[in-house]
């Protein structure tokens, strides 16, 4: 089920949030975990109701085995290692059999069943290894139940695109989540209603511009190259950015707080600092379960280099099965290693610092977005080529929504000749619009400090309101594709 879609907004959330509000407090709150965990399932398996086995099948397998690992204590480790073999067993079945065939004469041979593989099986993989650990590491209690657990796996809120909870941090809430509030209610709706904002209305826009630009990279002038880069920068960033203020807005209507998982990203100074604010809870996951377990910094600056460049090259085969992601992650661990050797020896004046990690990350997303390295070298190499000037009219004309489009187009005919010239600026002006808004901070990274407003319950409203309108053809999340 698509979170931006009219059966959700307009249907599924509101029952589910009334429903859960109702029940909530009967016999312990078991009423209402049932319900959310019918809830979820409905929404895991709407589009592919048999993949449910598969979850059902893995969840029931890991939570048995952190139940044993958390009596047996250390003597749990081989069963832990287990467990995390399977997980990702299951997870390279589906993600990356396609990719590892490519490198081999059996190319094209088997695809795996898409109708099998589960909704947000990336995230819902993370979460069940945080369980395991968390269960050998002894921080997770003995209370948490089938239920429990299989309301975490399901979770509505956060299966599609995160954060990556950990069990612990959510079964509690969700046994006995915050008494219904206004204020929560308020705050939630303005949490979901701008992240949806985000996404339909302004991601949507420079998505028009990444894809036209990656999808005629041979052909574009130098300018139309930079300004495609910057559009995909742009492009995930409010796609990411809108989900994680939608999922905290639906967990806090809900009485439930969610780790903020995204904090003005494009605001860092340095790459490290950027990977404090990007995808908080996958940075979270690879320090505590890989790169700690490894020996972090422990053991040397060679140990941690090498270990710097594990969990980024993991990061990226995490993202997707290709070269490109596996690029992109070596990327920004090289970065990480410069950093760290610069460290001490070379001081930038902030707004230099800034300057240059938004360049790397500029460059970096290419390859994130690429169907090849080739075409990311490309489009890169584009930049070099002679022919320096504004942007063409074909780029300019492809931004825009399409309704602003035809809106433009009633302009400039009736205000015509002058008119022109506003189907060819006022697109333009979209990107330095869309740099302006990353000055402004993610409400979810702010939710405790809201304060209900008139203008703020207005802004909900247009934003909701336009969303709604505007849903045809919006593509999915893209890190749902994760």
């Amino acid at each position: 089920m698509n979170v931006q879609s009219h059966l959700f907004v307009l249907a599924y959330l509101p029952v589910v949030l009334i429903a859960w509000r109702v029940l909530d407090g009967r016999a312990g709150n078991r009423a209402a975990r049932a319900f959310l965990l019918c809830a979820g399932a409905l929404f895991c398996g709407w589009g592919s109701p048999l993949s449910l086995l598969v979850l059902a099948g893995e969840g029931t397998v890991s939570y048995l085995l952190g139940r044993r690992i958390a009596r047996d204590g250390s003597r749990g480790r081989p069963l832990l290692w287990a467990g995390a073999a399977l997980l990702l067993a299951v997870l390279a079945f589906f993600k990356y059999t396609g990719f590892l065939l490519s490198l081999t004469p059996l190319e094209g041979l088997f695809t795996p069943p898409a109708w099998l593989a589960p909704l947000g099986l990336s995230f819902v993989t993370f979460q069940q290894l945080f369980w395991l650990r968390d269960c050998y590491d002894g921080q997770v209690g003995a209370d948490v139940s089938p239920l429990d657990y299989a309301c975490c796996l399901t979770f509505f809120a956060t299966v599609t695109c995160g954060p990556i909870t950990r069990v612990g941090e959510l079964a509690p809430q969700l046994r006995r989540p915050a008494p219904f509030s206004w204020d929560d209610l308020s705050a939630g709706l303005y949490c979901f209603g701008l992240g949806l904002a985000k996404k339909v209305l302004v991601s949507a826009i420079f998505a028009n511009g990444a894809n036209y630009g990656f999808a005629r990279v041979g052909a574009l002038a130098p300018m139309d190259c930079a300004l495609t880069i910057l559009c995909y920068t742009l492009q995930i960033y409010f796609d990411f950015s809108g989900y994680c203020d939608m999922a905290s807005g639906m967990a806090r209507m809900m009485g439930v707080e969610l780790p903020v998982n995204f904090n003005s990203p494009y605001q860092a100074v340095s790459i490290k600092d950027f990977w404090g604010r990007w995808h908080i809870t996958l940075s979270r996951f690879f320090r505590q379960c890989v790169y700690i377990p490894l020996g972090g910094n422990r053991k040397g600056a060679a140990v941690m280099y090498r270990n710097l460049m594990l969990i980024f090259l993991l990061s990226g085969l995490w993202h997707g099965a290709g070269w490109g992601f596996i690029v992109w992650g070596a990327l920004h661990g090289g970065a990480q290693v410069v950093e760290r050797l610069l460290k001490g020896k070379v001081s930038l004046p902030k707004p230099l610092a800034w300057l240059l990690t938004f360049l790397f990350v500029n460059i970096a997303w290419v390859f994130f977005r690429a169907d090849s390295v080739g075409q990311a070298l490309a489009l890169l190499g584009g930049l070099f080529r002679p022919g320096w000037g504004l942007p063409t009219k074909e780029f300019a004309a492809a931004l825009p929504l399409k309704v602003l489009s035809e809106g433009l187009i009633f302009l400039q005919n009736a205000a015509a000749p002058a008119g022109r010239a506003l189907i060819y600026w006022v697109p333009l002006l979209l990107l330095p619009a869309g740099l302006a808004l990353l000055a402004c901070p993610d409400p979810a990274a702010r939710a405790e400090r809201f304060r209900p407003t008139v203008w703020r319950a207005a802004l909900t409203a247009v934003c909701l309101a336009g969303s709604v309108l505007l849903f045809t053809g919006v593509d999915t999340f893209i890190y749902a594709n994760f």
